[in-house]
Order: structure tokens, then C-alpha cells, then sequence
């Protein structure tokens, strides 16, 4: 649902190599380009309304690649159809919304799950592992960053509001987020303080490496920045931005601290651990790994998910508390104050 760049490069490789698995049907809105696709991946149905495809009795499990406002109500009319589903992240924009998602799954008896490919990363996976063996001992503090110095990305699905319901704080601050929350444990969060700015996007003497955007439709954030605390009291700082006047081009990186270790875990290089032995300061690089298709390993898991009533790779419990983090950021900045979660 959706046969944008995502759908195109990152989810049809996925299916197209599972053994047990057709693409039956695609929809999306623009009726030239959903045909274009067909014909690219041997997609015999094509439509432009999602509800008449949901209406295909052959169809088990939908893909959601569309706008981030669409996951929510495509997610709904596919439970009430009786569908699986699967969708790219953000899995919606509202924790109110995530939580219906989690209840119709149930009450439809189906399986849901949110694209945080990231973590299905070679390194990621393997540093996982050793911080739940103890490695790091009990983690209390974590940064999330994902930093762009001139990396706004000019389509409307990503620079107007009514379609993105966010800026980079929604679009990759949630992968950042969720690798670092996920390496974390997934704790419970308790409060967020936070802003949501738009500083840099507005501004017409301002350059993207990606091309120009429309300056007078742009309506959300370039910068987002976040203060989290947890139920274990742990606590988290999150950074993003489009634009930021930094040195780096780009930088996304998940770090963790524990009382017997760090761990850094960053986006093209090796990640390393740091600790200290014998009242000496040592750095462990983790290298040899290999390279792994994270959007297709993850599609893989949830159709395994699926076939043998297996836990979804990632739990729509935890990308609920994810989703808290990103909505308490954008409620504590209009308000100005913390923002605080009983449950």
C-alpha cells in the first residue's frame, strides 16, 4: 500500500524473495505510478482506493509504505478486513492511536508490526546480545541522535504536516530512538521534556543537498530535541534535525552507559564498547560483521511471525512507548512543560 521509494527499493525485495509469499495486489492514489509498479515486481491487481483491495479474500498481510497520516486508518480498515499488517515507521503518530492498532489486532486475532529495520542490523543485533548478557551492567543514560546538516528531504510527504504528522523528529528521529530505546531494554517511559523548532527551513538563503523544498508549504519542525526519563530511572536525550549547522553531514548513532560499560552504535562504521580493566580505560571495536538487507530480514520475520503465531519481531507494546517519546516532545514544546505518563 503505497509504491513510493521505500515500497520500491526496501519492501519489494523483501517479499519478492520469500519463498511462500506472492505480492497480489498494490494500491496507491496515483493510478499511473501504482501500474508503472506492477509491471516492475509482476503485480497482477492494481488499485487506488485501499479498501477496495482490503476486499481481496487471497490477501493475507498488507504493507503500509504510504504517508505516515495513512498508517493509522489503513491499519484500522485492515484489521476490520481481517488482514495482517505490517507497516513502515512511524507506525502512527499518536499514542492513542497505537493503542487502538494493538486492541483491533487482537480483537481481529491478527499480527502487527512496525518497520524498525535498524535493528535487524548485523552490529546492532550483536550488541544487543551482549548488553543483555551484562556487558554494559545496568544502563542509565542514553543519547539518540539523528543529525542532518543539509539533508532535508523536498517531497510533500515529508515537509507538510497533514502528511507526515512531523518533521525529522517522526522520520528519522524515531529510528535513532528506537535502536537506543531498544538496546536499553525498552523500559517504561514516565516523562518527556521537550522542543520542536523550526529555525532553518523557512529561511530562502538556506541550501538542501537533496534540492529545493516549498518554503510556504513547509509546516513542521527542522529541529526536535527531547529530555526522557523511565520507570527504572534510566533517562534519554533525543536529537534531530533536517538542517542544523553542524560540522558533520550526517550523524546517527545510538549510545548507551552502563555501570560497567558504554557502547556506541553508529551508522557506517564499527560499533565499539568502552570500559575500564585494571584501573586501565579500554575500547573494544566490533568488526568482521556483515551486511545485512534490514528492511527484507525484518519482512522475513514477520511472515515467519505469521505462519507459526510467533511474537512479531517488534513488539507493538514497545513502539507505543517509542510514539509517547515522539508525541511527548512535540506536546511538552507547545506547552512548555514536561509531559508526564501514568501508565
Amino acid at each position: 500500500m503505497g509504491v513510493g521509494g521505500i515500497a520500491k527499493y526496501a519492501h519489494m525485495p523483501g517479499w519478492k524473495n520469500l519463498q511462500g509469499a506472492e505480492v497480489v495486489a498494490v494500491s496507491d492514489v496515483r493510478e499511473d505510478v501504482a501500474k508503472a509498479f506492477a509491471k516492475d515486481f509482476g503485480i497482477k491487481n492494481v488499485f487506488t482506493d485501499y479498501n477496495k483491495m482490503l476486499e481481496m479474500d487471497e490477501l493475507e498481510i498488507i504493507d503500509i509504505c504510504a504517508p505516515n497520516m495513512i498508517h493509522y486508518p489503513a491499519a484500522m480498515a485492515g484489521f476490520k478486513a481481517g488482514k495482517h499488517v505490517l507497516s513502515e515507521k512511524p507506525l502512527t503518530v499518536t499514542p492513542k492511536h497505537v493503542q487502538d492498532m494493538i486492541d483491533a489486532s487482537k480483537k481481529a486475532k491478527k499480527k502487527l508490526c512496525s518497520i524498525q529495520n535498524h535493528r535487524f542490523r548485523a552490529e546492532a543485533q550483536v550488541l544487543k546480545k551482549m548488553i543483555d548478557k551484562g556487558e554494559c551492567g545496568e544502563i542509565y543514560y542514553a543519547r539518540a541522535h539523528a543529525l542532518r546538516r543539509r539533508l532535508l528531504p523536498v517531497a510533500p510527504t515529508f515537509i507538510k504536516k497533514s502528511l507526515s504528522g512531523g518533521g525529522p523528529c517522526l522520520d528519522i528521529g524515531v529510528h535513532a530512538l528506537d535502536l537506543t530505546y531498544w538496546l536499553m531494554g525498552h523500559p517504561k517511559v514516565r516523562s518527556v521534556s521537550g522542543v520542536a523548532l523550526t529555525k532553518l527551513a523557512k529561511r530562502e538563503d538556506i541550501h538542501g543537498d537533496w534540492g529545493e523544498w516549498d518554503r510556504k508549504a513547509y509546516d513542521v519542525e527542522d529541529f526536535a530535541a527531547g529530555y526522557v526519563k523511565f520507570a527504572n530511572g534510566a533517562s534519554l536525550t533525543l536529537e534531530c534535525s533536517f538542517l542544523l549547522n553542524t560540522k558533520e553531514n550526517e550523524v546517527f548513532s545510538a549510545q548507551v552507559f552502563g555501570t560497567e560499560a558504554g557502547a556506541y552504535l553508529p551508522w557506517g562504521s564499527p560499533p565499539e564498547i568502552y570500559t575500564e580493566k585494571n584501573r586501565t580505560f579500554m575500547v573494544k571495536q566490533l568488526v568482521g560483521l556483515p551486511q545485512v538487507a534490514t528492511h527484507s530480514e525484518e519482512i522475513r520475520l514477520f511472515l515467519e511471525a505469521v505462519d507459526k503465531n510467533k511474537e512479531v519481531p517488534v513488539p507493538p507494546e514497545q513502539t507505543l512507548e517509542v510514539i509517547k517519546i515522539l508525541d511527548g516532545v512535540y506536546r511538552s514544546s507547545k506547552s512548555g512543560r514536561e509531559v508526564r505518563f501514568t501508565k
